[in-house]
């Protein structure tokens, strides 16, 4: 009886933080009004959460119109501590520092091409700290994103860096003293989708990021989906079966077509070009470079067909693109509309992420400050 009392206790005390963090400044009596929980519970558990510094307490809020005594205001501690967030890059290390709410503190990227995964752990190690926060204000978790897959916070297969086996997550947790949580990049920007940008209490998204790989993250009635060994959303390993299949024996994949890199080298190649970057690429096409327009005409193709392929699978609500090249061509995006196929008339929206540029580093800020909140992952709404 006693353990399910204390379990009542957690699961309330759960449910009062997260009106605070998602709705605040919130009064008591308005937390009350939402969970349907008498005042006197209410009161007892703000004052603990305040006590441990998770609430703070704002002043006195308007009366009601029925007059009466004014409400206190609460408001979630922003300043509990501080998350960091990184992403490996094939060629890059981002840095982002948020504070508990998800605010931006700072971004950095460094450089990291054929730096060793030791090597890599190292200059982690050392960005950990910052001088933009106070002293009093602590470290309270690390995410780190992998362009890979990732299962039981392992990583199980990465193509583009050799982990060598290492166990990242517990070699950065018993450096730093706090939790380190590692997903795959594609996951962490449809959890940025689900937290930060989405509107519904239940949602259904299919986020796919196209970089120098393909990948997708799935949000089924609003739980990240990652399948039994987290293979779920590797779309980008999808085997094209076309004339020449069963003579070349060994396969083509999805994203040996139409990823960024896959895009970038092709035109490289027909141009002659070997060093051409992106911004020059991007120029190319605002000249209606034919060479250009034709292999992007065809990438919007591909991406198209992909598109409809994870529509009729898994029928979401939406779905997002993360991808740097269409973002940096917004064109592209209404040529893959218009070459996705429909079943019905009742089209999915397809959009492409408002901040393609942080939304994995964001997804990851979102995964740990759940984890450190010992919240279910989807239960926090985040601000821009």
């Amino acid at each position: 009886m006693q353990y399910k009392k204390n379990l009542v206790r957690v699961l309330n005390e759960q449910r009062v933080l997260q009106q605070a963090f998602n709705f605040g400044p919130i009064s008591r009596s308005q937390i009350s009004k939402n969970l349907k929980l008498n005042k006197v519970t209410v009161s007892d558990i703000v004052a603990s959460l305040i006590d441990r510094r998770y609430l703070l307490e704002l002043g006195q809020g308007d009366s009601t119109e029925n007059g009466g005594r004014k409400p206190t205001i609460l408001e979630f501690n922003a300043q509990l501590g501080y998350v960091i967030n990184f992403d490996l890059g094939y060629d890059y290390i981002d840095r982002m520092f948020n504070l508990m709410d998800g605010r931006v503190i700072s971004l950095e990227r460094y450089p990291a091409k054929d730096m060793s995964i030791d090597d890599r752990l190292e200059l982690m190690t050392s960005l950990i700290h910052t001088e933009l926060l106070d002293d009093q204000i602590p470290l309270r978790g690390v995410s780190i994103a992998i362009h890979g897959i990732i299962d039981k916070n392992q990583i199980l297969y990465a193509p583009f860096i050799d982990f060598k086996g290492l166990d990242v997550a517990k070699i950065m947790a018993d450096k730093l003293g706090v939790p380190v949580l590692l997903e795959n990049e594609a996951n962490l920007s449809v959890i940025y989708e689900r937290d930060f940008e989405s509107n519904d209490d239940i949602d259904n998204i299919i986020c796919i990021s196209i970089h120098k790989g393909i990948g997708a993250g799935i949000v089924i009635n609003n739980h990240l989906y990652t399948g039994k060994h987290g293979e779920a959303g590797e779309i980008g390993h999808t085997i094209i079966y076309d004339h020449e299949f069963r003579r070349r024996r060994a396969p083509n994949t999805i994203e040996s077509y139409c990823s960024e890199d896959a895009i970038l080298d092709m035109i490289r190649e027909v141009k002659g070009q070997p060093t051409l970057g992106t911004n020059e690429i991007v120029a190319l096409y605002a000249q209606h470079d034919p060479d250009v327009a034709q292999i992007l005409d065809d990438f919007c193709f591909y991406i198209a067909n992909i598109i409809y392929n994870t529509i009729v699978t898994l029928d979401p609500r939406r779905v997002a693109l993360n991808s740097n090249l269409i973002a940096l061509i917004p064109e592209l995006l209404g040529k893959i509309k218009a070459n996705i196929p429909h079943l019905t008339n009742d089209e999915t929206q397809v959009y492409l992420v408002d901040d393609v540029r942080n939304a994995t580093l964001l997804g990851g800020c979102s995964l740990i400050i759940q984890h450190v909140l010992k919240m279910q992952s989807g239960q926090l709404a985040f601000r821009r």
